[in-house]
C-alpha cells in the first residue's frame, strides 16, 4: 500500500515538473476511480455492497472480483486466491437474492449473461441458480431458503471483511 502511494507521488512530482498539467488532471481523475481502491477493505465492501449490488450494476461487480482474483492469481498465493473464489461465489449469489427480492429478475438474467458461461464451468452447484428466476417463490425453495435469510446475509457481511483482511497485499 505504502509502495502504491509512493508511487502515485512519484508519477504527480514528474507531471508538474514536466508542466503536464492535463495529464496530472487525468491521472487525478483516473485515481478517483480506481477500481482496486487502494486495497482499503473499507471502501470495498461499501462500493460492493452500497453501490453495485443495491444499483445493479453486474458488470462492474463482476469486474471488480475478477480484478481482484487476477491480481493473485500467481501460483504461491493459491489460499487466497481459493478464499477470494469463495468470496466471489457468495458474492455473487447474494447479487441474486438481492435482485430477486427486489423483483428484478432481470436483473438477474444480465448478470448470468455476463458470467453465465464462466459460473456453469467452475460447477459450484451453479445449476439450480440457472432456475431461480423463473420460479414463482425462490424463498421457499429448500436449495435456495437459506440464501434469503437474514442470518446468511449477516455472516457474509462478517466473513468478507475477515478474509479480505486476513489475505490483503498488506498482510502478505
Amino acid at each position: 500500500m505504502e509502495n502504491i502511494q509512493y508511487a502515485d507521488e512519484l508519477v504527480r512530482e514528474f507531471l508538474v515538473f514536466r508542466g503536464f498539467t492535463k495529464t496530472l488532471q487525468a491521472f487525478e481523475a483516473e485515481l478517483s476511480t480506481d477500481v482496486g481502491k487502494g486495497f482499503q477493505v473499507e471502501k470495498i465492501l461499501d462500493l460492493i455492497f452500497s453501490v453495485y449490488i443495491p444499483q445493479f450494476q453486474a458488470e462492474k461487480l463482476v469486474g471488480l472480483l475478477y480484478f481482484f482474483k487476477e491480481c493473485f492469481s500467481s501460483p504461491s498465493e493459491t489460499l487466497l486466491f481459493a478464499t477470494l473464489s469463495k468470496l466471489e461465489v457468495s458474492i455473487l449469489r447474494y447479487y441474486v437474492v438481492h435482485a430477486i427480492k427486489s423483483g428484478r429478475k432481470d436483473k438477474v438474467v444480465q448478470l448470468y449473461g455476463i458470467c453465465g458461461h464462466d459460473l456453469i464451468q467452475r460447477g459450484q452447484d451453479w445449476a439450480p441458480w440457472f432456475g431461480i428466476p423463473y420460479l414463482k417463490n425462490p424463498s421457499l425453495e429448500p436449495q435456495f431458503r437459506v440464501y434469503f435469510s437474514k442470518e446468511w446475509f449477516d455472516t457474509l457481511c462478517l466473513m468478507v471483511p475477515i478474509s479480505f483482511y486476513l489475505d490483503s497485499p498488506s498482510s502478505l
